[in-house]
């Protein structure tokens, strides 16, 4: 995998030093140190990684990593951190460890080229196939690389992973988020990969939202140096 940007890569590195999640009744407050961020940014390197490989076996040669940020979002303030734009895509759960779940969103065009991509089709033709078909289609894409992103993690961690029957979503960047997050018990940190297919031109992102407290004890036994690409 190339990193077409380099220069937005190092800004998703410095997208923030903490991620202090807000109290809310019982819920305990953190601060995250800088240093566990740089392990959150390598993780979703990681993750990229797989998403890459895993594509590239469907005959798509080159996904272009652009940039890898992470933070912590509640419901309330999604719209302040993520796009109003329209997206299509998957929410996949993660019914064990790490928790939470998945997202793999297109922007309304690229999810298009991303079905004729899949169907080795135009995209002509792929507008004038029936709905449930270019649904079908990207929802399986959705699914491939949700799992090319939790299965590279995985093979880090040498435990499995297990994930869900990805649902289909349509809605703004923000209102997919804030509701994957309103949808668990206690979501709020994520990491985010913005991805590039040049050779078709899509342009796709992946969002791990897991289960905060089972994430942080993850983290807490890792380091940058210990994480290989």
């Amino acid at each position: 995998m190339s990193d077409r940007d380099p220069e937005a890569k190092r800004a998703g590195e410095r997208h923030r030093g903490r991620v202090q999640p807000p109290t809310e009744g019982s819920r305990e407050s953190w601060t995250l140190p800088i240093e566990k961020l740089a392990v959150m940014n390598r993780l979703g390197e990681v993750g990229a990684d797989g998403v890459a490989d895993r594509v590239d076996r469907l005959g798509i040669d080159e996904v272009v990593s652009e940039q890898v940020k992470s933070g912590y979002v509640t419901p309330e303030d999604a719209a302040m951190q993520f796009s109003d734009e329209d997206r299509v895509g998957v929410r996949v759960r993660l019914p064990g460890a790490p928790g939470g779940y998945v997202l793999v969103l297109f922007d309304p065009a690229s999810a298009n080229r991303a079905a004729a991509a899949m169907l080795e089709d135009a995209d002509e033709a792929v507008a004038q196939a029936d709905e449930e078909l270019a649904w079908s289609t990207i929802q399986e894409l959705g699914s491939i690389m949700a799992s090319g992103f939790v299965d590279s993690w995985a093979n880090m961690f040498d435990e499995r992973i297990d994930i869900a029957t990805p649902e289909t979503v349509q809605h703004t960047e923000a209102e997919i988020v804030s509701a994957a997050v309103e949808a668990g018990d206690d979501l709020g940190v994520y990491i985010a990969s913005q991805l590039h297919v040049p050779a078709y031109d899509i342009d796709a992102s992946v969002y791990v939202l897991p289960d905060t407290r089972t994430f942080l004890k993850i983290l807490g036994q890792l380091e940058v140096g210990s994480i290989q690409r």
